[in-house]
């Protein structure tokens, strides 16, 4: 239920961010031990990769933080096995790529377009338990978009999931 107010308070407002700037390997070490007790919590690893010679962004860093938890659960949560679960910093030009990548159940060529609207949840088949409204990568995509980030998907069935967020620099 909270999870519904709160997005109501989104769509109500005009969001207000609190843009500073952040180096975003530091944000993501400093979360890690918290997003790794999810990832263990069902025998996987984390992979952190956050080799960017440039970390920094001008960022809201609570919503950069709750979109991490965020992507991170997702790949918990629909991973059959042991979650496998690397998150990427790189540079590319004048762009900070964060990847988050899982070797969850992958979603269907179908679901892809739609797995960020609101409410939409991708039917799980055989993964049981995974609780949700639909709601965590619609707030995904709407944080990004207020901060004009560019948001991408690719995944494969059966071998997980990887998302994109590109951040411009400078």
């Amino acid at each position: 239920m909270e999870k519904v107010l709160q997005l109501a308070k989104i769509e109500r407002d005009n969001i207000e961010l609190h843009v500073e700037e952040i180096n975003l390997a530091e944000l993501i070490r400093s979360i890690s031990p918290s997003i790794e007790l999810k990832v263990n919590d069902k025998e996987g690893t984390l992979h952190l990769d956050l080799d960017a010679d440039k970390p920094q962004v001008r960022a809201d860093k609570l919503h950069l933080t709750n979109i991490l938890h965020n992507l991170v659960d997702n790949g918990v949560k629909y991973s059959k096995e042991k979650p496998d679960i690397h998150i990427g910093l790189q540079n590319e030009n004048d762009t900070l790529v964060l990847s988050v990548q899982d070797n969850g159940i992958g979603i269907p060529k179908e679901d892809q377009k739609r797995v960020f609207d609101k409410f939409h949840r991708v039917p799980t088949g055989n993964v049981h338990n995974v609780k949700g409204f639909g709601l965590g990568l619609f707030y995904v995509k709407t944080m990004c978009k207020e901060h004009r980030w560019k948001l991408s998907l690719t995944s494969e069935l059966g071998k997980g999931t990887r998302i994109e967020i590109r951040m411009p620099q400078g």
